[in-house]
C-alpha cells in the first residue's frame, strides 16, 4: 500500500523542521540512511516526532554501498582525467559543505567511512578525488570529497536501497528530485560531467502527490504548530488516512500509466498536476461543499422547527414549569436530534471521502483564537463542525 515508508535522502539529519512535520502527516514511517556508528544529532522537533510516534527508521547503507561502489569505480576508471579536472581535492579543506548537484571550488564535504567501501575509497584517493581527514572526533577518518561527488554517491545509494526495500525516495532538496533513476557507471559519469539531461522524476510521483496534498491544507506557520498536534493527527485519524493514501496511490498510478514514458519534464509536471486535481483537489473541494451544505441545512432546520412538531420533548418540559417550558423543551429536543443526525452524516462524509483526512488536518492545524476554538467546540457539539 502507498505511503507506508518514505526513504529520506541525501542527508541523515532532516534539515527543515516544517518539512519534517508535513512529512509526518503523510508517511507512516520515514527511513533514512544512517551508517553504523554515525553520530546522529537530531533537532528537538525531529526527536519529539520520533519519540511520540516512532516516525524515523534508521537504515544501514553498507550492503547498498557495496553494490554501488563498483559502478563508481568504473566511472572513475573511464573518466579519471575529466573528473579530476572538476573535483580534485588538492589544496581544499574539509568543512560542513552540504552535498549538492553543481560542482564547486569551495570546501570539501565528508562521507562517513562506514558508507564508503575500501575499493571505492582507494579509487577516489588514487585519482585525486578524495582524501582522508582525521580532524573530527570519531573512530576513523572522514572521506573528504567534493560536495557534488558526495551528492551523486548519496543519491545512488538511496536508489539502491529503495530497490531492495520498496521504500519510496523522498527529499526536501529540490535538486535531488532529479537524482532518481538507474545509477549505472555511464550515468554516474554523465551526471557528474554535465552530460545528462535532468531526469523527469517518475519515481517521485507518489511522494510529490502526497506532499502537494498535505501542503494545500497546512497553515503557513507550520513551524509554530506543536508537535503534539501532528502526533495526534497521525494516531487519531488512521481510517481517514487509509482512504487518503489510496487516493494518492491512484493518482500516482494514473501519472505512470499516462506519462510513464514521457521524457519532457514540463509535460510530466502537467500530467502530475492533472492527476492531483482529479484524485485529491477535486474530492477535497467537493467534501468542503458537502460539509458546508450540511451546516446550512442544519441551521435552516433549526430556525424552521414548528412547536407542534416537538411533542416528543414536551413531556420533559411539563415536569419543569408548564406549557411554555414544555414547548421550549420540545424545540430544543428536536433541534438537538437534528444536529446529532447532521453530525453522523458529516462523520460519514468525512470517513468515506479520500479527502477526509486532509480536511481533518486543515481543521486541526489552522490557527485559531480562543473565541474561535470555543466556537468550534460548540459547533462540534451541535453537530455542525468537523
Amino acid at each position: 500500500m502507498a505511503l507506508r515508508t518514505g526513504l529520506y535522502y541525501p542527508y541523515v539529519h532532516l534539515r527543515d523542521e516544517s518539512w519534517a512535520k508535513a512529512a509526518a502527516l503523510y508517511w507512516r514511517n520515514l527511513a533514512r540512511v544512517v551508517p553504523d556508528g554515525f553520530p546522529v544529532r537530531d533537532r528537538e522537533v525531529v526527536r519529539e516526532l520520533n519519540q511520540g510516534s516512532g516516525f524515523l527508521v534508521d537504515t544501514d547503507p553498507r550492503q547498498a554501498a557495496e553494490a554501488v561502489a563498483p559502478k563508481f569505480v568504473a566511472a572513475v576508471r573511464d573518466n579519471a582525467e575529466a573528473l579530476r579536472d572538476r573535483f580534485a581535492v588538492r589544496g581544499r579543506a574539509l568543512a560542513e559543505a552540504a552535498p549538492r548537484l553543481a560542482p564547486t571550488t569551495r570546501s570539501l564535504t565528508g562521507l562517513y567511512p562506514q558508507e564508503v567501501p575500501g575499493e571505492l575509497q582507494h579509487a577516489w584517493e588514487e585519482s585525486g578525488l578524495a582524501t582522508l581527514d582525521w580532524s573530527r572526533n570519531h573512530r576513523g577518518a572522514w572521506v573528504a570529497v567534493d560536495p557534488a561527488l558526495a551528492w551523486a554517491y548519496k543519491c545512488a545509494i538511496t536508489h539502491e536501497l529503495a530497490r531492495w526495500t520498496a521504500f519510496t525516495p523522498v527529499t526536501d532538496q529540490v535538486d535531488a528530485h532529479s537524482a532518481t533513476g538507474d545509477w549505472t557507471s555511464e550515468r554516474i559519469a554523465d551526471v557528474l560531467l554535465d552530460r545528462a539531461a535532468p531526469a523527469v522524476g517518475h519515481e517521485t510521483a507518489e511522494a510529490r502527490v502526497a506532499m502537494m496534498a498535505v501542503r494545500c491544507v497546512l497553515p503557513a506557520d507550520l513551524g509554530h504548530v506543536p508537535v503534539e498536534k501532528i502526533i495526534r493527527l497521525r494516531t487519531q485519524y488512521a481510517d481517514e488516512f487509509v482512504a487518503f493514501a489510496a487516493a494518492v496511490d491512484a493518482a500516482a498510478a494514473d501519472v505512470m500509466e499516462v506519462a510513464g514514458e514521457v521524457t519532457d519534464r514540463a509535460a510530466f509536471e502537467l500530467h502530475l498536476q492533472a492527476a492531483f486535481d482529479l484524485h485529491v483537489a477535486q474530492p477535497l473541494e467537493a467534501l468542503r461543499k458537502a460539509i458546508h451544505g450540511l451546516k446550512m441545512e442544519t441551521v435552516s432546520t433549526a430556525f424552521t422547527i414548528k412547536p407542534e412538531a416537538t411533542v416528543s420533548g414536551a413531556g420533559l418540559g411539563m415536569l419543569f414549569g408548564g406549557t411554555a417550558t414544555a414547548v421550549g423543551a420540545g424545540i430544543a429536543f428536536t433541534a438537538l436530534a437534528t444536529r446529532q443526525a447532521a453530525a453522523r452524516e458529516r462523520d460519514s462524509l468525512v470517513a468515506s471521502s479520500p479527502a477526509g483526512y486532509l480536511l481533518r488536518v486543515e481543521k486541526e492545524l489552522k490557527p485559531a483564537t480562543v473565541l474561535r476554538r470555543a466556537g468550534r467546540v460548540v459547533a462540534r457539539t451541535a453537530g455542525v463542525g468537523v
